[in-house]
């Protein structure tokens, strides 16, 4: 790795450190303004008791001193503790839940990569025959039904489908924990932006095989493999990674909605739980890993031009 590209990395963190500060400073600001109390929610509680704790969370404070305790404990990486279950640390708690989400954001980045680059590689080199146009409508119907559905059909399909054909044989265990967990979540969040890679990468693909450089690689009587994969194929990816950034982002966020649908014990049901059950201390800091979950992610991507094309450098 260049010089350049390694003060390139360290100037984005930076930036992804500044990004989280301020997205952790206006959720905590938006939350104080809900009505009501984080402490006593639907329960009533003995007035000394919740002064007690109250004072004991700094929740009796001005919001600038709550909001620099917080980040002072942010800087040694405290996010404080739990306002529901008290005693609960926050920071191993999301560091735990961001390891499943990790986990399940890089499988659906799989699937989306793999399902949406072969689809739109194939409807290239296949142009106007009935592959290019079953590879085209599954892409438009791909991206046309939202990952929630296509959870409620794999949950369909999977459960109650495989155990009824199977006579009870097969069913899919729903939840996590296990290898074979994974797959069903992944594909439900990863198949929208799956069409949206084949899309993109089609129509790349179609602008590079008509280059010249392809031409003199098929008269040489080069094989298609080498052809398709080693010429046109990597410049063909450049514009594909120009968007996988914001899918990434779309993948992360998107990931909310799966993880509680599928039970998942990750960021996105802990971010659901916490704000129904009013835990302020969790919601800022979920809020605040997903936008430094974002920044690495958005990083990682800008770092993969150089490999991609040599002629980029930072």
């Amino acid at each position: 790795m260049s010089r350049g590209t390694l003060v390139y990395a360290a100037q984005r963190l930076v930036l992804i450190t500044f990004t989280a500060i301020v997205v952790s400073s206006i959720v905590f600001i938006g939350i104080h303004q809900l009505p009501g109390n984080a402490i006593a929610r639907e329960r009533r509680i003995n007035p000394a008791t919740e002064a007690a704790l109250l004072h004991h969370y700094h929740l009796d404070l001005p919001w600038p001193q709550q909001y620099a305790l917080w980040l002072g404990g942010l800087v040694h990486g405290d996010l404080g503790e739990s306002l529901v279950n008290e005693g609960t640390q926050i920071t191993p708690l999301l560091l735990r839940e961001a390891k499943t989400s990790v986990t399940l954001g890089l499988a659906a980045v799989a699937v989306t990569i793999i399902i949406g680059m072969s689809l739109g590689v194939l409807a290239a080199i296949r142009q106007n025959t009935w592959v290019d146009y079953v590879a085209s409508t599954a892409a438009v119907v791909g991206y046309s039904v939202p990952s929630f559905v296509w959870a409620f059909l794999l949950i369909i399909l999977t459960v109650t489908g495989f155990y009824a054909w199977s006579g009870g044989q097969i069913y899919e265990d729903i939840g996590w924990g296990k290898i074979e967990q994974i797959p069903v979540p992944a594909f439900a969040l990863g198949l929208p932006y799956a069409a949206i890679v084949a899309r993109l990468t089609r129509a790349s693909m179609l602008e590079t095989i008509r280059q010249d450089y392809v031409r003199t690689a098929w008269a040489k009587g080069l094989t298609a493999r080498v052809v398709i994969l080693r010429h046109a194929l990597r410049n063909a990816l450049i514009p594909v990674a120009t968007i996988l950034g914001p899918l990434i982002t779309g993948i992360i966020t998107g990931s909310v909605v799966i993880e509680f649908l599928f039970g998942i014990p990750g960021l996105g049901q802990e971010f659901v739980t916490s704000i129904l059950s009013r835990d302020y201390n969790i919601v800022i800091g979920v809020f605040t890993f997903y936008a430094i979950l974002i920044g690495l992610a958005n990083l990682t991507v800008d770092l993969l031009y150089p490999v991609l094309d040599p002629r980029i450098r930072y």
